[in-house]
Order: structure tokens, then sequence, then C-alpha cells
């Protein structure tokens, strides 16, 4: 009896680790497709307003209007690489590779079905967590517009 009970809580725990294995796996592909479309940017401590659209065929367009008045518009590529933890996005003014001094090295996660978080780096360094403040200079909370 005592085999039997041992061997049913292994099999529990191998099938519970499983199907969170496969849910990971099936988030992480899924974020290539979540991220089509146009995105509002939240007001940050640099940012009062902005959008952000990002394409399927790697391709981004952001505007942004600052707190100072001024604004500004980039376009160019991303890349996402949903292999590592959390997962990081690249956005390369015009082309990537892009340059190290251009480009926005970030992280990014969803945090719901229309809203997402990417948090960029001012050092040319893929960021290791996210902040608390979500107002930060480098963070972007994305609310889906279309």
């Amino acid at each position: 009896m005592k085999n039997f009970k041992f061997f049913l809580c292994f099999v529990v725990f191998f099938v519970l680790a499983s199907m969170i294995y496969a849910q990971e796996v099936t988030e992480k592909k899924d974020l290539t497709k979540i991220i089509i479309g146009k995105w509002e940017i939240a007001p940050t401590k640099r940012v009062k307003t902005g959008d952000i659209t990002f394409t399927k065929d790697g391709k981004y367009d952001m505007n942004e209007k600052y707190l100072d008045g001024g604004g500004g518009g980039t376009k160019g590529e991303y890349k996402l690489d949903c292999d590592t933890s959390p997962a990081t996005i690249k956005l390369c003014p015009g082309k990537c590779p892009g340059s190290e001094w251009t480009n926005r090295f970030g992280i990014i996660q969803i945090i719901s079905d229309d809203k997402m978080e990417i948090l960029t780096s001012p050092d040319s360094n893929y960021p290791k967590e996210f902040p608390e403040d979500k107002t930060s200079e480098y963070t972007m909370i994305l609310t889906r517009i279309e």
C-alpha cells in the first residue's frame, strides 16, 4: 500500500510539472503573436503619451510625446528572444542588428490579454528584472489599442 501511495504521488507530481512546463512553452511561443498590433504607452517620468505598433514581419513604429513638450518617433525592426527568462526584446532603429548605442535592449512580460510591460536599459545591456516603480523612464506599460 505504501508503494502504491508513493507511486501515485510521483505520477501526480510528474503530471503537474508537465502541465506547468507545457503552459510556459505555449506562453513563450504565443508572445510572438501577442505583441502584434497597436499599443498605447502609459505616462511615465519621461513620456506623457505615446503608442507603438508591432507588425508580424518584425517591424515597429513608436511615437512618443515627452513631458517637456517635445516628441519623437522611431521606426525599425525588433527581435524577440522567448527562450530567456524573462523574454528579451531588442528595438533597433532602422535594421537589426543595428548599433548598440541606438538599440533599446529590453525585457518583456505579458500582464494580461491586453496589457504588457517592456523595460529597457540605458546601458546597452538587457535588464535582469522588472522594477516595482512602473513609472520609471525606462518602463513602458502598454495597453492594446488595436
